[in-house]
């Protein structure tokens, strides 16, 4: 299995959104018209396949809903890097994403914890944005 199988995939939905990660910014998409907010990037609203959603940057705010430890790795090249935290977390506008928790101590997570926004660079050429406490 080569790695890039595992990496995010950015297309011209996410094109957007992978930009703004590489220059430290969270994006979200928005229906225009409802004001619903979406999340993964989609080529249209929700519901809706006529109407393109906006752009918009997020907050950076979330809550943790759920996490994870992985200590054994699926994949060859994240095995140096266990222990590490994924997490499901609630962000302040109200969708969900899965995102790693960096810089906090295993121990010290707590469900519905504050955390927010940083971006790391997870292998070279992978940068995402993380969460750490606030």
């Amino acid at each position: 299995m080569n790695l890039k199988d595992v990496w995010p995939v950015e297309d011209d939905s996410s094109s957007a959104w992978f930009e703004a990660v590489r220059n430290d910014k969270l994006l979200l998409q928005k229906d225009a018209l409802t004001g619903a907010v979406q999340f993964y990037p989609r080529a249209c609203v929700i519901g809706s396949p006529e109407r393109t959603p906006v752009w918009f940057e997020a907050s950076g705010n979330a809550t943790l809903y759920s996490f994870t430890v992985v200590h054994r790795s699926f994949h060859p090249q994240f095995a140096a890097l266990t222990p590490f935290v994924i997490a499901l977390l609630e962000l302040e506008e109200g969708v969900r994403m899965t995102a790693w928790i960096v810089d906090v101590p295993h121990e010290s997570l707590k469900i519905d914890m504050p955390l927010k926004v940083v971006f790391r660079e997870i292998l070279p050429g992978l940068k995402l944005p993380c969460f750490t406490e606030v």
